[in-house]
C-alpha cells in the first residue's frame, strides 16, 4: 500500500493496542454504533487494507468515508495514534485505486482549483435563490423528490450575496492609526463565496488593530477538501501555489478567519512534501507565520475595544480544525468578552463536533443531522440569541440546524461582534 501523504503507515497502525477510548469520543459511532464505524474498527480495516488481507472496495471506502474527520478520537486516543491522518492517507490510495467519479474530480480539479470561478458560481446561487425557484422547490414540496443529495445541498445553502468577498475587500488596507504589522489575509473559498461580510469584517478589525492588511489575489482553495477525498497530488499543487503567492506577499503573518484554511496552512502543507525538500522547508517557514484571527488578536496585537455597546447574549462553538487541529480555545472566546455589552455564555460540548465537515453534511445527511440535533440542543439551553463560531461551515450546519427548529438565533464569526463595536451596527 503506496501513498504519497507523508506518514509511517506501518508505523502508526502498530500503536493502535484496540482499547476503544475513541469509540466513546466518536460522533459518528455514538449515531450508527457498528465497529466498522468507530476509529478503531476503521483502523482494523486499513490494517487489513495494508496488509493485502483487503483490497479496495467502494464498500471499505463507503467506511472510511464516514467519517467526519474530526480528530476527537486522535486527541483522545492514549497511544497516540492519528487515525485522521491515517484515514487521509488510506482514502489517497483508495482514490488511485478505485478512481474518483466524475462529478467528484470535476468539483475538486476543476472548479475549486480556479477561483475564477467563484464569482460565476456565486451569482448562478444567487439567480436560483432570488428567481423564486428556491422558494418554491420548498414550499411545493418538490425538493423532497430532488435526489438526495441534491436535496441536502439544496436546504443547507446560506443566501447568496450578490458580490463575494474579494470584490468587497480591498488588495492592500491601510492600518488605522499606527501600522504595527502588515499582514496577509487568506481568502478561503467558503468566506468569499457564502459569507463575504466576514471578510469584509476581518479586514476592519485587523486594520483597526494596527495592520495594513494585504488580500492576496493570487492564492486558491487552501486544499482541505481535495485531502479529504483523497485527491492528495492536487492538495500539493495548490500548496505549492500558495506558498509562492504567500511568500511573494511579503507579510510578517498570514491571518486566517476559517479554522480549515488556517490548519491546513500552518500544519498539514508540511505532510505533503519530503522530508528535507526546499518545498517542506517553506511549509514550515509558512507554519510560523500562521495565525486564526482570534488567535493573532489576542496573543500579538491585543484587542483594540469598541466604542459601542453590541447588547447580545452570545455562545461559542469549537469548530474541530480550530480547537483541536490548532489547540485555539480560549482566543475566540476573549475576542467575545471583549465586546462591550455581549454577555457571553458557555454551552455544553462547546467542542463536540457540529456534523458538518465540509461536504460530510451533504454526503451522509441523515448522519450529519443526527449529530447536529444534539449540538442543536445544547445551543438551545444556554438561551442565547447569537451563536458565535471560527469556520464557514459549521456556520452554515447551525444555520441549518437552528432554522429547522424554528430559532431566531444569529451565526455569527466572533471578529463580526468586534467589528459592530467599531462601527455600531
Amino acid at each position: 500500500m503506496e501513498v504519497t501523504y507523508q506518514l509511517d503507515f506501518a508505523q502508526e497502525l502498530k500503536k493502535c493496542v484496540r482499547c476503544g477510548k475513541c469509540r466513546t469520543s466518536c460522533p459518528v459511532f455514538h449515531e450508527l454504533r457498528g465497529e466498522s464505524a468507530s476509529p478503531r474498527g476503521r483502523l482494523a480495516l486499513v490494517k487489513a487494507l495494508q496488509t493485502g488481507d483487503l483490497e479496495p472496495s467502494e464498500e471499505l471506502a463507503d467506511r472510511l468515508y464516514t467519517c467526519l474527520l474530526c480528530k476527537t478520537c486522535a486527541v483522545d486516543c492514549p497511544s497516540g495514534v492519528i487515525s485522521d491522518e491515517i484515514f487521509v492517507a488510506a482514502r489517497e490510495y483508495l482514490a488511485e485505486a478505485l478512481g474518483q467519479p466524475l462529478m467528484q474530480r470535476a468539483l475538486l480539479r476543476g472548479f475549486l482549483t480556479r477561483p475564477g470561478l467563484h464569482s460565476s458560481a456565486s451569482s448562478l446561487m444567487r439567480l436560483y435563490q432570488k428567481s423564486g425557484a428556491a422558494a418554491v422547490l420548498d414550499k411545493t414540496h418538490l425538493i423532497e423528490h430532488l435526489p438526495e443529495k441534491a436535496e441536502a445541498a439544496a436546504r443547507l445553502l446560506p443566501d447568496v450575496a450578490g458580490r463575494p468577498g474579494r470584490k468587497r475587500v480591498r488588495e492592500v488596507t491601510p492600518a488605522q492609526g499606527e501600522k504595527k504589522y502588515r499582514v496577509s489575509y487568506f481568502l478561503g473559498c467558503a468566506t468569499n463565496l457564502l459569507y463575504p461580510q466576514v471578510a469584509e469584517d476581518t479586514v476592519e478589525v485587523l486594520s483597526r488593530n494596527g495592520c495594513e492588511v494585504v488580500t492576496v489575489d493570487d492564492v486558491k482553495c487552501c486544499g482541505m477538501p481535495h485531502l479529504a477525498y483523497g485527491d492528495v497530488d492536487t492538495a500539493r499543487e495548490l500548496a505549492r501555489e500558495n506558498l509562492r503567492a504567500l511568500a511573494d506577499a511579503g507579510s510578517d503573518y498570514v491571518i486566517s478567519d476559517c479554522a480549515s484554511c488556517s490548519a491546513t496552512l500552518g500544519e498539514t502543507y508540511q505532510h505533503l512534501f519530503d522530508p528535507g525538500t526546499p518545498e517542506q522547508a517553506r511549509a514550515k517557514e509558512l507554519a510560523d507565520t500562521v495565525y486564526d484571527v482570534s488567535r493573532f488578536l489576542v496573543e500579538v496585537t491585543g484587542i483594540e475595544p469598541g466604542e459601542h455597546q453590541v447588547e447580545a447574549t452570545v455562545t461559542y462553538h469549537d469548530p474541530c480544525h480550530l480547537s483541536r487541529a490548532q489547540k485555539v480555545t480560549e482566543q475566540p472566546r476573549e475576542v467575545l468578552r471583549a465586546v462591550p455589552g455581549v454577555e457571553f455564555r458557555e454551552m455544553a460540548e462547546a467542542d463536540r463536533c457540529c456534523g458538518s465537515a465540509g461536504s460530510f453534511s451533504v454526503m451522509h445527511h441523515d448522519i450529519s443531522a443526527k449529530i447536529l440535533e444534539r449540538k442543536i440542543d445544547n445551543v438551545e439551553a444556554t438561551q442565547s440569541e447569537v451563536v458565535a463560531t471560527s469556520c464557514p461551515t459549521c456556520t452554515m450546519q447551525l444555520s441549518f440546524g437552528l432554522r429547522e427548529r424554528g430559532s431566531k438565533a444569529d451565526v455569527v464569526h466572533p471578529v463580526q461582534l468586534l467589528a459592530r463595536s467599531y462601527r455600531g451596527k
